[in-house]
Formats: structure tokens, C-alpha cells, sequence
């Protein structure tokens, strides 16, 4: 697969590019936050990509789990989600993603969760999709920092990040992606940044990516 301007060299959680025969070297533990309100896509369409990868190859040492403050999660269009895990210390993991979605308005307001974000996005890598960015923000996670989110709410992050009109960007240990559809681009950034470009481009064939670019 031809990969779309913007995807980065490896560098992440492992520490050096893998082949498809060493993808059990390092464990990876990924949580992607759900709340009430959160858009569908947003959430479902990194984990498909994440996921994929392990159901593709069942020796990777990936877990990916949806997480929230409560065990069912109802999404801006209804869908129902079961969390994996219903808990509010992100300790355990070793990246975590943030959604974005009407129902972050009632995030935001949540301080001691947002302190957890901040605790643990100052030590590990933390990524959003489309206005997941604004929690971040609410976080004090983008202060300074390059970053990108659904066109209708780049507005909101100016004054505090440098908005940059791209699907991925990515500034140290945060990454953002933007609007939606950019949930794909985002999963696949992440296995080509944490596992290496085979695997991404694995994932991206079999699901029949064409890849978008950027911006």
C-alpha cells in the first residue's frame, strides 16, 4: 500500500522497527475512552484498524479495550457500548486514545479524570480523534503544541494549540487526528509508529484502505 503523506517513521512504544516474526517483543496495552455522546466512528474505526492487526497476527502482544467510568455507553447515534474495563486510573496502559463526540461537553467537566489524562499523557503517549482534541485541551495537553481536529472545532483550539489542517499530526507524546474518517488514519499511524510498516500496510490491504492525504 502506498502510504498517505503525513504517516511517520517508526519510534514509538518499541524501540526499534519489527518483522512480522518478532511482533511479540514488547507488550502494548491501548485503551480507547468512551462517555456517553461519543461518535461512533470515532471510537470503532481505530479499533477496527488496531484489532485487525491482532486478529491478523494472534501472536502480537496488542490489547486494545474500549474504557469508560461506567460499563454501558450509549453513542451519539444510539449504539450501545460494553466497556472491557470500567475504571478511572489509566496507569496499566501504555497508550490511551480519546474519541471525540457531543458528550464531551459532560467530560470536560469531570477534573479528577482530567487530572489522570494529564498525569498520564506527561508520560505516555495519549492520541485523539476528530474533537477528542478539545478534551485533550481541557486536559492541558495541547498547550503549545501542534495539533489538529474536526474543521468545525478548530476555532476552539486556537489560543491554546497551533492548529495545523492535516488528518495526523503529531507534537512529542501527543498525536491528534481529525474529523471522523481520520479514526482509520490514526490506527494505522499508530501500528506503523509502534510496529513498523509491514503491519500497517498488512492491515490497510486487508481492509481496503486507499489512505487519504493530507490535509
Amino acid at each position: 500500500m502506498a502510504r498517505p503523506a503525513g504517516w511517520y517513521q517508526p519510534g514509538g512504544i518499541r524501540r526499534e522497527r519489527l518483522k512480522p516474526s518478532r511482533f511479540t517483543v514488547v507488550p502494548v496495552r491501548i485503551g480507547i475512552f468512551v462517555f456517553d455522546g461519543v461518535e461512533e466512528l470515532d471510537a470503532v474505526g481505530v479499533y477496527e484498524v488496531l484489532a485487525k492487526a491482532k486478529q491478523l497476527h494472534p501472536p502480537l502482544d496488542l490489547t486494545v479495550r474500549f474504557r469508560a467510568l461506567k460499563e454501558q455507553i450509549t453513542g451519539a447515534l444510539g449504539v450501545k457500548f460494553l466497556a472491557h474495563d470500567v475504571r478511572r486510573d489509566l496507569s496499566d496502559l501504555d497508550l490511551v486514545i480519546v474519541p471525540g463526540g457531543e458528550g464531551r461537553e459532560e467530560v470536560v467537566k469531570d477534573s479528577d479524570w482530567l487530572q489522570s489524562l494529564l498525569d498520564f499523557g506527561t508520560e505516555k503517549p495519549v492520541a485523539s480523534v476528530c474533537t477528542g482534541a478539545l478534551i485533550l485541551m481541557a486536559a492541558g495537553l495541547l498547550a503549545g503544541r501542534k495539533a489538529t481536529t474536526h474543521r468545525s472545532a478548530m476555532d476552539e483550539l486556537r489560543g491554546t494549540a497551533q492548529v495545523v489542517d492535516q488528518r495526523i499530526v503529531e507534537d512529542g507524546l501527543v498525536t491528534t487526528a481529525g474529523g471522523v474518517t481520520a479514526s482509520l488514519d490514526l490506527g494505522l499511524h499508530l501500528l506503523l509508529k509502534h510496529f513498523g510498516p509491514e503491519l500497517a500496510d498488512e492491515v490497510a490491504d486487508h481492509l481496503e484502505y486507499r489512505g487519504n492525504q493530507n490535509p
